[in-house]
């Protein structure tokens, strides 16, 4: 059983591993997932921030209407002389290479062959978004050039500076409500860029007229994407506990369970014991009256045949109570009277007198007040004092004495029996009372029960209202002791 036991807990536990590795997967998964999703949404930011940082700088090379004619450049001998684009609110002056009569619309130059761009524009806003968006096309035209070398472009000699960049980037950021640590860095665009840290998110890279190219990244940005990542932790540590605790209940209840049906097999093998004791207390009575004359000993034959009637009594209410399944506990609503501890006492005592003397054991019985009246039923107290004593004479091997104590104490009378037997680990102690619990004994195999006498003596002392405690070491003995209150 208990092999099998351990392949089941391996296998519970192999269970939880794998779910925990399962669980981890998923986690790197999401998180992977995060990350892409941040640079993709990023990467779309940064374009368009950038796009829009040009679109400025057209905007701000617009002039006045009347502002006079932008000045000549130098040009290469093989650069044409232009092309001049107007209408009443805008002058559009391209420079570039190539024939200029084969040139009726901005359309028709190659991007490849732009100088220069030089706008005279008029006041008005409608003017500038009409302006931006039939530059745009060039622009982007310009910027998919794989040849860098073959123009220059140039808007009133400014260039997409990377902190301008930067700083409106980490604004876009902030407005999104994503980290607003973004860097920006900025190079040629045949140049390549340093290497950067493992964890160091690098968003794609941006061309930049004329010839270059810039690049954000993110440094020092895990804690965004653990907090990100934390409701799916939270679940996944809430269905790693909710299965893991699952399967450690359903173990510790099987565990139980083997254990249970081990005492209640215990039960079928030991029963028949139980109900033999009183059958060898009379055989006892029986064998002593042999011994002695009943005509010489008058009072001794009177007190064995009173202990053989007190026995036999009590076996046909054992056989009773477990036929009727009576050991579940006091019956509701039975008859209180008051009741002497002392006399019960003495009763029980002299019924195991027998037994005391054969076994060779010494019994003190000590009494510490006068009144030991305390209000229940004379039945199943004598059972609770009977099975404590019993209990004591089980399990005193070597060191055979036995030691009961009455005494007044204020309103109540407390009821000690004292062993030197084999006594009860701690871990048992506080399931001793439980129903169908026997402590398990190595070197003990002559000690019979069903786990019931401890039990339906906590019951009785609790439905009488009072108390029961334990006091015990291993191999230095144990201490039951009652408390009832006064009658």
């Amino acid at each position: 059983m208990h092999e099998r036991n351990r392949i089941y807990l391996g296998l519970m536990i192999s269970s939880i591993v794998i779910l925990l590795l399962l669980q981890v997967a998923w986690l790197r998964s999401v998180n992977r997932g995060q990350k892409a999703a941040f640079r993709q949404e990023t990467s779309l930011l940064l374009k368009s921030t950038v796009t829009a940082l040009m679109d400025s700088l057209f905007l701000k090379d617009l002039r006045p209407s009347g502002f006079p004619p932008l000045p000549g450049i130098g040009r290469p001998d093989s650069m044409m002389n232009g092309m001049v684009w107007s209408d009443t609110t805008r002058i559009i002056h391209i420079d570039f290479i190539g024939d200029s009569s084969k040139v009726k619309e901005a359309n028709d130059i190659h991007p490849a062959n732009i100088q220069r761009i030089r706008v005279i524009s008029g006041r008005s806003a409608e003017a500038a978004d009409s302006l931006k968006i039939n530059l745009r096309p060039l622009v982007q035209g310009v910027d998919t050039l794989k040849s860098v070398n073959s123009f220059i472009f140039r808007l009133n000699e400014e260039t997409v500076n990377a902190d301008v960049v930067q700083e409106a980037f980490n604004e876009v950021l902030r407005n999104n409500a994503l980290p607003t640590t973004a860097k920006i860095r900025k190079a040629r665009r045949h140049e390549q860029f340093e290497e950067l840290t493992e964890k160091t998110i690098i968003l794609e890279e941006v061309p930049v007229p004329p010839g270059s190219k810039i690049q954000a990244y993110f440094e020092d940005v895990e804690g965004f994407f653990w907090r990100n990542l934390l409701p799916h932790l939270v679940f996944s540590l809430l269905v790693l506990g909710f299965i893991g605790g699952s399967l450690l209940i359903m173990y510790r209840n099987m565990i139980k369970q083997q254990q249970l049906n081990l005492l209640k097999n215990d039960i079928i093998s030991n029963i028949t014991h139980e109900l033999k004791t009183p059958v060898a207390t009379v055989s006892l009575v029986l064998e002593s009256l042999e011994n002695f004359s009943a005509k010489d000993q008058p009072e001794t034959r009177k007190e064995y045949l009173q202990i053989a009637k007190n026995e036999l009594k009590r076996l046909t209410s054992m056989t009773e109570k477990i036929l009727n399944s009576t050991v579940h506990g006091q019956r509701s609503g039975a008859h209180m009277e008051p009741v002497d501890l002392e006399k019960l006492v003495k009763e029980n005592v002299n019924t195991l007198k027998p037994i005391l003397e054969s076994e060779g054991f010494d019994f003190e019985l000590d009494q510490k007040g006068v009144a030991f009246v305390v209000q229940g039923q004379a039945e199943q107290l004598s059972m609770v004092i009977f099975n404590l004593l019993d209990n004591a004479i089980k399990y005193s091997k070597e060191t055979k004495k036995i030691k009961v104590t009455l005494s007044e104490q204020g309103n109540f009378v407390s009821l000690s029996v004292e062993d030197k037997g084999i006594g009860i680990p701690e871990g048992y102690q506080k399931e001793i009372f439980g129903k169908f619990i026997r402590v398990p004994q190595k070197d003990i195999h002559d000690v019979k029960g069903y786990g019931l006498g401890l039990a339906q003596v906590a019951e009785v002392v609790k439905a009488h209202g009072g108390k029961i405690s334990l006091e015990s070491q291993i191999g230095q003995g144990s201490v039951f002791t009652i408390k009832l209150p006064k009658s």
